[in-house]
């Protein structure tokens, strides 16, 4: 016995108006029923690599909280952050690190306490003021001066820590921090 009802209904897969002869009818056809179907296949295998990746994660978080120090890409899993936001968390003073020839170690207690540590107090840090031009070198006048190539100039400053000011194109480093690395009593001679 066929159904002599006649209700129109939009298709679930195409969204499409047809005429259905049931109230249950999801889609216009077979084809529209077959891809729908395949759709939710796909979406659950999708679904199940989220879930067992998400859950990898988590045991990995749970190794690296154990851990007392961590490097930068650690640090940035954990907090969920991007590597450069860490760097430059470091190179504002809000958080100590160790360096170990080019790695970076940070300890985890020390970024526990970046965050208990009150906003107001991490706005009002003292920040190096910028000693003037005459007493700074740039990184041209460096290289020329103690004839040192321009990465290594620069893992020096960073494996010293010095300050770094950039006004323009050009960056300057205070000429007392060169002078002290470089032994500037040596080169006056020149």
């Amino acid at each position: 016995m066929s159904s002599k009802i006649e209700i129109t209904r939009i298709c679930e897969f195409c969204k499409n108006e047809f005429t259905a002869r049931t109230t249950k009818t999801l889609y216009c056809s077979l084809k529209c029923s077959s891809r729908a179907y395949k759709a939710r296949v796909r979406q659950a295998k999708i679904d199940k690599s989220e879930n067992e990746t998400k859950q990898v994660k988590n045991v990995n978080l749970e190794a690296i909280k154990a851990k007392d120090y961590i490097d930068v890409n650690l640090a940035s899993n954990l907090l969920g952050i991007s590597k450069r936001t860490i760097y430059r968390l470091i190179e504002r003073g809000e958080l100590d690190i160790a360096k170990f020839g080019r790695r970076t170690i940070i300890r985890r207690c020390d970024l526990d306490s970046f965050f208990s540590t009150p906003l107001e107090q991490a706005l009002l840090r003292p920040v190096q003021e910028f000693p003037g031009i005459e007493n700074c070198y740039n990184i041209m006048q460096i290289q020329q001066k103690f004839k040192i190539s321009a990465g290594a100039l620069y893992t020096l400053i960073q494996r010293h820590g010095l300050a770094k000011y950039s006004i323009g194109k050009f960056n300057y480093v205070a000429k007392k921090d060169i002078d002290i690395i470089f032994n500037a009593g040596d080169y006056e001679k020149d």
